[in-house]
């Protein structure tokens, strides 16, 4: 029998999509040890009693607003009846067969010790990304960036063994992203066995389109945290492989200005030479700064 807990993070997030996260987490068979939620917000939601009274349900507030970091110092209980860890973001929730799914998973590939899997749009239930949708083996290192923090699952121990999250990376830190492409490099450079299952499903909310200066932001940020952490893997870590990724994040802005250029999506353009530029910045920065 699967013995797992669910980890779910929240800040600054509606409470009715938590409440949504938390009620399809409690709904899994088998059913998991723990449902904890990590409350970073300066004021503790408060649930309705299906969700409060659920002895399985415990809220831990913890006063950071680094994604990575709540997730470290949460109190796993690490003596307590279960094996695996599985994170979920608030926005999200999981498919109703999740848990059976990933049963059946750790049965076939007992070698296995990280699971990524799929993540669907719930307005229209396509994929979130393309590399979702291509799958891949997540043992590959071009393919380790299905691993995404919002639906994978970990045995206890191996998360322990690679230090949790380095909470310089991730939503709320300095560098603001890139927490899950970190950790995921992380499990690669240890050999660690990992595996990508479609339909290993979390389901999530559609990707927010803001106004332009709003996008225009949102890319350099993510921009950043893509070129400090290449910045990190190449040069201070020393792993060539990693040229690959640096290669990536520069062709890639090019090749979506030109395709943007040709369906004449001009408006387009600018967020993808913000994301090209930060990309640099950041993996100049992170050369000196390293914070």
């Amino acid at each position: 029998m699967l013995k797992y807990i669910v980890i779910t993070n929240t800040f600054n997030r509606p409470i009715d999509l938590v409440e949504k996260s938390i009620t399809k987490s409690l709904a899994q068979h088998p059913t998991p040890a723990k449902m904890i939620l990590i409350d970073q917000n300066t004021n503790a939601l408060v649930f309705n009693k299906d969700i409060t009274e659920n002895l399985i349900f415990t809220s831990q507030s913890i006063q950071t607003k680094i994604v990575s970091e709540a997730r470290n110092d949460a109190k796993l209980e690490i003596d307590s009846n279960y094996d695996w860890i599985v994170f979920c973001d608030d926005d999200g929730y999981m498919s109703e067969n999740y848990a059976q799914v990933l049963q059946k998973e750790i049965e076939k590939n007992p070698e296995v010790e990280i699971f990524a899997g799929g993540i669907l749009r719930d307005d229209n239930n396509k994929f979130y990304t393309p590399r979702h949708s291509y799958g891949g083996d997540l043992n590959k290192f071009q393919n380790t960036k299905l691993l995404m923090g919002s639906n994978f699952a970990i045995k206890k121990e191996t998360f322990l063994k690679l230090e949790k999250f380095d909470i310089r990376f991730g939503a709320g830190s300095f560098w603001g992203s890139g927490e899950e492409t970190d950790f995921a490099w992380k499990a690669y450079f240890n050999k660690i066995p990992m595996k990508y299952v479609k339909e290993l499903t979390i389901y999530h909310i559609p990707p927010y389109a803001g106004d332009f200066v709003h996008s225009i932001k949102k890319a350099f940020k993510y921009g950043l945290g893509k070129g400090a952490l290449v910045s990190k893997w190449l040069f201070f870590k020393r792993h060539p492989i990693v040229l690959y990724e640096f290669l990536e994040m520069l062709i890639i802005p090019f090749i979506k200005t030109f395709t943007s250029l040709i369906k004449f999506q001009f408006k387009e353009v600018p967020y993808y030479m913000a994301s090209f530029l930060s990309r640099i910045i950041g993996m100049i920065y992170f050369i000196f700064v390293r914070k």
